[in-house]
This record gives C-alpha cells, sequence and structure tokens, in this order.
C-alpha cells in the first residue's frame, strides 16, 4: 500500500459538538496509509468549543480557523487550496468512514483514470440506518429530483452527493473550484455538471460505504432548508441547462407543483420557494455571468 496516492480529507466545521470527532476517528481507522492521508478541517466560526476539542485531541489535524462562517462551498475551496493530496475527499463534519470505504474509491479510480468524481453507499446514521444516497437523478424538463436506483450496481448518476465525494485533484485544475454562491445544496450537482461536460466520468461505488448524519439535523429548520433547497435548485437550472429546460421547469413548478404543494398538500414549501425564487431573479446577472463563463 506504500504506491497509494496521497488524498486529503477536507470538510467544514460549525458548532458540530461531537459528530467531528466521530468524524476524524473514523479516519484514523481507515484501511489507508496513515502517511498517504491529510486532514483539514476549517473551522467557520464555531462556539461550542468543538474546534478546541479537534485540536486537543487530533494533533494530525490542520485546523483552519475563520472569523465567521463562510459556509460549506467557500470553505471547502480554502482547504482544497491549502490540499497536497492527488485526491481531494470532499467531506462533512458528521460523516462517519467505513474502514475500506477510502481505499475502495481510490482502488476504483486507479483502474479507471476517466473518472474524476467517485461517491459511495451512503446510510443515515441514524435509527433506521436507511440508504440516504446513492446519487441522484435530475429530470431536466420538470426539475423532478430523485435518488438514482439501484444502490448495490456501480453507475454514472446525475450527481453524488457532496457530504461525500472523492475528486481527483485534475477536476478542480480543469473545472475550478466549488461555486460559492449556492449555499450548501446544489453545489454539488454543479460540480458534477461542470466534470461531466469537460469529459470527466461521475461514478457510484457501491462498495465504499459511509454513514451521515443528515437525518439527526435536516428537520430543525425546514423552512430555511426548504429556501436554500429552491435557491440552489434554481440557480443550478439557470446557470446550467438550456433555456427550453429553464423555462419548462419554471413554468412546471409555478403553475403545478407549488399550488398543488401550498393547497393540498400544505407542506410549509411555498413561502421558501417564492423566497428563492425572488432571490435568483435579484442575483440573475450573476448567475448568468457565471454561465456564460
Amino acid at each position: 500500500m506504500n504506491d497509494y496516492p496521497k488524498v486529503s480529507i477536507i470538510f467544514p466545521n460549525y458548532n458540530g459538538g461531537n459528530e467531528p470527532l466521530e468524524c476524524l476517528e473514523s479516519i484514523r481507522k481507515l484501511n489507508y496509509p496513515k502517511d498517504k492521508i491529510e486532514v483539514i478541517v476549517i473551522d467557520n466560526n464555531s462556539t461550542d468549543g468543538s474546534d478546541l476539542k479537534i485540536k486537543e485531541k487530533f494533533k494530525e489535524v490542520h485546523l483552519v480557523k475563520n472569523k465567521k462562517n463562510l459556509g460549506f462551498a467557500k470553505a471547502i475551496n480554502q482547504g482544497i487550496k491549502r490540499a497536497r493530496g492527488d485526491y481531494i475527499f470532499v467531506g462533512n463534519d458528521d460523516l462517519v468512514f467505513e474502514q475500506n470505504s477510502l481505499k475502495n474509491l481510490v482502488d476504483f479510480s486507479l483502474k479507471n483514470p476517466r473518472v474524476g468524481i467517485l461517491g459511495g453507499k451512503i446510510f443515515f446514521k441514524g435509527p433506521p440506518h436507511r440508504i440516504c444516497s446513492c446519487g441522484y437523478v435530475m429530470n431536466k424538463w420538470t426539475g423532478d429530483v430523485h435518488i438514482a436506483g439501484n444502490p448495490e450496481k456501480i453507475k454514472e448518476p446525475d450527481w453524488l452527493q457532496g457530504c461525500a465525494l472523492l475528486v481527483s485533484k485534475k477536476v478542480f485544475k480543469k473545472i475550478g473550484l466549488l461555486d460559492p454562491n449556492f449555499s450548501h445544496l446544489f453545489d454539488d450537482y454543479d460540480l458534477c455538471f461542470r466534470a461531466k461536460k469537460t469529459g470527466f466520468k461521475v461514478v457510484y461505488l457501491p462498495s465504499a460505504i459511509f454513514w451521515h448524519g443528515e437525518s439527526l439535523t435536516a428537520d430543525k429548520n425546514k423552512p430555511q432548508k426548504y429556501f436554500h433547497w429552491y435557491k440552489g435548485k434554481l440557480r443550478f437550472l439557470l446557470k446550467n441547462l438550456t433555456p427550453l429546460n429553464i423555462i419548462s421547469v419554471i413554468l412546471i413548478q409555478v403553475f403545478l407543483i407549488t399550488p398543488y404543494r401550498a393547497l393540498i398538500l400544505r407542506d410549509g414549501r411555498f413561502s421558501p420557494f417564492l423566497k428563492g425564487f425572488f432571490w435568483n431573479f435579484k442575483n440573475l446577472p450573476k448567475t448568468l455571468k457565471a454561465r456564460n463563463n
């Protein structure tokens, strides 16, 4: 295993409590050469003492302290700029690695040089430990997003969840870093989309297993969660898809899906959708500039 490439594992932390400690402990147990792993934690101005615990218990970690919360994409980009690895593993502070997860991803990548981004099978950390993600697919006419089928099969979905991505450094050199104008949703789809456009493959590998704490936190603030979802989704459409796709999705969303959710389901998404819609309208010039780059 001495010939394995160096991997830089990067994740942000913001008041993560014991979650980042559990993540770092699982990294220590990885079946991968210890001298080929670099861990970079970007702390987004935590106030719960989690950054101090990381510094105390994990001396091998490169801890970067920010004076304010920069969000996910900007923090990850900070780490990428410091990283010395041939591969960048983009993670979350509440992720737990299965012992062979990183090795399985790197092994597959080394045998398949056209693959630029790899992800694995992600389970919810909390009970009942069901599958959280095995890749995602979006219908580019309706905007419908769903988890890709066949979780036991190697496949090429539209995108992979950004809490556990192995990215070859050559991808970032070719297409640039994460788009910092996404808050913390759809930045992963944007990255995968741009990578595919330049000829890289995006592959889901079921033998790489992770556990994610999303089920523990996702429902704490549903209006905010839905706002970020629609804000990111609409920006992704405006930045990347064809004009026909954009018109189709927005018309279906505005005149069918959103009224149905508001009047029939009453699931609390109407106001966040409007908020996300107007955010994108306000920031349209910036999005169009990014589209043309």
